[in-house]
């Protein structure tokens, strides 16, 4: 039988394991700080970049399964850095009775709320918030980041991120609308020569029976101009 450890000895095994432990954590945090660092730096340029192209833009509107209806914008940035849509193509809305009317309009106020969400939480300045909160591992070829409270309390986000480029591969939102899940998946594309650019966003809201497709496309490079960085 072992006879039992000093209180000297035991604070002292206690002390070492803390001398060990303490740096292992300051290294761990200051690893993170600098990928963080580096994500962010990433972010910054590659926005300040986007703003100098223009696109178009589709978005589909799906409700139980069956397509409700569509848009397509053309998408640029004004000299604040601020975007600025122009409707290309809109079907006329469809004809129906009161009640029917009443519902249709509900359902599209709630697919305007929650759009303007998502555009919040895929704004650059969003996502670097998330990443500045996250945290952050690193696997093959990429790093994830998990972040929570990003606008509301019960938020979650997961983002891949390429370990070349440091830039967004896809994210992946968890958040609610008046109570509501709601969910926000945007893929992300490297162009050739360009910057990397948000090419799919898939807008799920469950309550509604909605899903919304958002597709970008024929990307231009427009004359540069200067925007504040993130």
């Amino acid at each position: 039988m072992k006879a039992p450890l000093s209180e000297e000895t035991g604070i002292a095994m206690i002390t070492k394991r803390f001398a060990i432990t303490i740096p292992l954590l300051m290294g761990v945090l200051l690893a993170q700080s600098q990928k963080a660092q580096a994500l962010l730096m990433a972010l910054s340029a590659n926005s300040r970049q986007v703003v100098t192209y223009e696109w178009k833009q589709k978005s589909t509107v799906i409700r139980r399964g069956t397509p409700a209806g569509f848009k397509i914008d053309e998408v640029r940035f004004d000299s604040n850095g601020q975007p600025v849509r122009i409707t290309l193509a809109q079907p006329e809305a469809k004809k129906m009775g009161p009640i029917k009317a009443r519902k249709a309009a509900e359902i599209k106020d709630d697919i305007q709320d929650v759009m303007q969400l998502a555009g919040q939480y895929t704004n650059p300045h969003q996502l670097s918030q998330a990443i500045r909160k996250g945290e952050i591992w690193e696997g093959q070829g990429s790093l994830r980041i998990r972040a929570r409270s990003i606008i509301f309390p019960a938020d979650e986000m997961n983002m891949v991120v390429s370990s070349a480029s440091c830039l967004p591969v896809r994210v992946e939102f968890k958040t609610q609308h008046e109570g509501r899940p709601v969910m926000i998946e945007a893929d992300y594309q490297q162009l050739a020569n360009g910057p990397n650019m948000l090419v799919q966003m898939t807008v799920r809201i469950p309550g509604d029976d909605v899903v919304v497709r958002v597709e970008s496309f024929d990307f231009m490079r427009m004359a540069s101009r200067a925007v504040p960085g993130l």
